[in-house]
């Protein structure tokens, strides 16, 4: 049974939760994973001062490529295409499954450090990803990476190791950490590696993870080839449903969206790669609530983003909407935030909030910084968690009712170790 942990006096609780969304001066008392709200006088084992702190729900990164920070800065100011052939993939083709393993743990500790709870990966060596996150107590979804270039023997080892390492994952039977399956993309998969994804996951009951129209140019050479789009052609192979969830859904049309919505998949804004690969438009955000499809926010890997901030992440994603559309008020804040937590947390099978019935992980801010005084109101102070929160305001984080973060330190992973290994690995990567 884990310790249990109080929060007290803490200066602000955002709960997520629509029958309270926000309290002042409270403490939060956290036992087995479920965090209550209490006013009365209780005991812990681990009690924390939240004094001139905020407490929410942790933030989701639904889309990422947790190894991929060993490349972070080695590819730069180039366009999507040249940006994988020329630097990416060949970068790619000297990992190994250590290499891996080190680049998951950096992120990690990122994402530890800056309020990330979670994340849903994508790559390769996935069992060294699964084996960082299990060992860093972060919640995740790791998608083993597929593709095959309509190679036939290619997809058969890949469904093989696939399988395999759902297994894998099972067995290790810890529940903070799912697997499911990603392949690539619509344009890196045959039909017949897609047919066979989609018969794997509802097999064996897991999750797909795949990038959709991210480019103008990867969706028009789709329709060229194919005479659809890519939404259309995975709705028509019967590919589609309420356990898919998509990256980037940049280039969409309306009715790409209303099917989306009807099979009830997931997309993953991920606006700052989007922005700074030049994919030549804006993900229709708004058009895609509207239509009621679940939208979440992810950063991508840190070679194409830089960062793993979800911060940063929900700042952009709600300028970027309000520029595009000519209207402040398109994307407010709450409903920004509200796609990071509840957006997220669906892919990962759970829809947190602070109601003292469920499971919820937590993160406190420390709102005694320059760039967060004043708060005026509940109302501002959602409004400074994505307009001025940073990572680096974070001082707890609390996982399935463990504390992994105090102070701004990560208790699971030693950082000196972690930093000197990944340099040393990154080095390595490019002598080979």
């Amino acid at each position: 049974m884990r310790a249990t942990i109080l929060l007290k006096n803490c200066s602000w609780v955002i709960t997520m939760n629509p029958r309270e969304p926000i309290i002042k001066g409270a403490s939060i008392y956290v036992e087995d994973g479920i965090p209550s709200v209490v006013k009365d006088r209780v005991e812990a084992d681990i009690v924390i001062n939240g004094k001139g702190k905020a407490v929410l729900p942790g933030l989701i990164n639904a889309h990422t490529h947790a190894p991929m920070s060993l490349f972070r800065g080695l590819a730069e100011d180039l366009p999507l295409e040249r940006w994988l052939r020329e630097k990416i993939w060949p970068l790619e083709a000297k990992l190994k499954p250590r290499d891996c393993y080190v680049g998951a743990r950096l992120s990690i500790l990122e994402m530890l450090k800056t309020g990330t709870v979670g994340f849903v990966d994508m790559y390769w060596f996935s069992r060294e990803i699964l084996k960082a996150a299990t060992e860093a107590g972060i919640r995740a979804l790791i998608t083993y990476g597929m593709l095959d270039l309509g190679d036939a023997e290619r997809r058969e080892r890949s469904l093989k190791d696939a399988k395999e390492f759902i297994e894998y994952g099972r067995k290790l039977g810890e529940e903070r950490v799912g697997v499911g399956l990603g392949p690539h993309a619509p344009y890196t998969c045959s039909r017949e590696m897609l047919e066979a994804v989609r018969d794997l996951a509802d097999k064996e009951k897991v999750p797909i993870h795949i990038h959709v129209a991210e480019t103008r140019h990867e969706q028009a050479e789709f329709e060229k080839k194919y005479g659809m789009r890519e939404v259309e052609y995975l709705a028509k192979i019967g590919f589609l449903g309420e356990d898919v969830s998509i990256a980037h859904g940049v280039w969409l049309t309306r009715r790409e969206i209303r099917e989306l919505a009807e099979y009830d998949v997931k997309v993953v804004h991920c606006p700052i790669s989007n922005l700074k690969v030049a994919v030549g438009g804006i993900a229709p955000v708004v058009e895609m609530i509207k239509s009621g499809v679940s939208v979440a926010l992810g950063t991508d890997g840190a070679a194409s983003n830089n960062s793993l901030d979800m911060f940063e992440t929900m700042k952009i994603a709600a300028l970027l909407q309000k520029h595009h559309h000519w209207n402040p008020a398109i994307l407010n804040a709450t409903t920004v935030l509200s796609m990071t937590i509840h957006g997220g947390s669906r892919i990962l099978g759970r829809d947190m909030r602070i109601d003292g019935e469920a499971k919820c992980d937590i993160v406190t801010l420390d709102l005694r910084r320059p760039h967060m005084t004043p708060v005026h109101s509940g109302e501002t102070l959602i409004n400074h968690m994505v307009y001025s929160s940073r990572g680096s305001d974070v001082r707890e984080v609390i996982i399935d009712g463990q504390l992994v973060v105090y102070n701004g330190k990560v208790l699971t992973m030693v950082e000196e170790e972690v930093l000197k290994e990944a340099q040393d690995t990154a080095e390595d990567i490019i002598r080979r």
